[in-house]
């Protein structure tokens, strides 16, 4: 059986530095029609860590956290720590969650990480935090922290689907939760992806991560027991807005149900771009459905439904 467990609160920190694609392209050496295809894919602007690095966004993220929901750092029982980018960890033998504990006191916290599915590991990484509170009744909360920074500039782009920004986020998984209940989570791993970015071939994919998301978003819904037009509001991942346009009228919901503001506002947050819709989705109804979705590079698809 399921535990009763929800996402209680949401924090976010996003670099004060903000550049958009043509500057970056300018700067960069990249052509007017690179800049020209992110353009079409949603793409204005980014945050730029500008020499940050990912403790010290994950450290800012948890601080925005700990302030909002007056929750005591002895109050915390697992810290997982997700991330995409190999740079994003800190060198050994030092360990990143390790650090966060130390910094904050979180003295009664296991700690470890989560990223074998790359930018769908945060939401994957709610199946793997729903077991940990089914095999231990007495644990009550799990922070859930993810950061990201790229440490190439030239390197943003992502096959001109969107753009690298740099960025954290921090959330508490409580047991009992009286917003944001979990009810579904779905994963896809086709393995197809294998090589990532590094076979150049990601558009050969492009009809596969359309089947995947119709697929997920539909298989979702349903083991929550609600249909399609239930669900009030579908927070994406920040990549190629008009493909999401497509997938919703393949699955007959209405454009306006898609949350697509942070797609030009703030770009690809690798593993944040689902909480930070959450935390900044404004309007939405209590009692009612939504949805987080997240692909990462390697054929990874995650989606999670959730109950305002």
């Amino acid at each position: 059986m399921s535990p009763d467990i929800g996402i209680a609160h949401v924090s976010v920190y996003l670099p004060p530095r903000v550049d958009d694609v043509g500057s970056w392209g300018q700067r960069t050496g990249h052509s007017d029609a690179t800049v020209m295809q992110l353009e079409r894919a949603g793409v204005r602007y980014y945050c730029d860590a500008n020499g940050q690095t990912a403790i010290s966004l994950a450290a800012s993220a948890i601080e925005r956290l700990l302030l909002t929901s007056g929750v005591a750092p002895r109050a915390v029982d697992c810290i997982v720590y997700v991330h995409t980018l190999q740079g994003s960890v800190a060198p050994p033998p030092h360990s990143l969650p390790g650090l966060l504990c130390d910094r904050f006191g979180f003295t009664n916290a296991e700690a470890f990480s989560f990223a074998q599915q790359h930018c769908a590991s945060a939401l994957a990484a709610l199946r793997v935090v729903r077991a940990v509170f089914i095999a231990r009744p007495r644990m009550k909360r799990v922070l859930l922290v993810g950061a990201d920074v790229m440490p190439l500039e030239s390197e943003r782009a992502m096959q001109g689907e969107g753009i690298l920004s740099d960025g954290a986020f921090a959330a508490f998984i409580e047991r009992g939760a009286a917003i944001n209940r979990l009810l579904a989570i779905t994963v896809h791993a086709s393995g197809l992806g294998w090589r990532g970015v590094l076979a150049n071939d990601e558009s050969r994919l492009a009809a596969q991560h359309f089947f995947a998301a119709r697929r997920l978003i539909r298989q979702t819904a349903e083991q929550a027991g609600f249909t399609l037009a239930h669900i009030q509001r579908i927070l994406p991942h920040h990549l190629d807005l008009p493909a999401w346009r497509r997938v919703l009228d393949s699955l007959q919901v209405p454009q306006d149900r898609l949350f697509a503001d942070n797609f030009a506002r703030i770009g690809h947050v690798t593993v944040s771009d689902a909480f930070i819709n959450l935390a900044q989705c404004e309007g939405l109804v209590a009692g009612r459905p939504l949805l987080l979705f997240a692909r990462g590079v390697g054929g990874f698809s995650a989606a999670a439904l959730l109950v305002r």
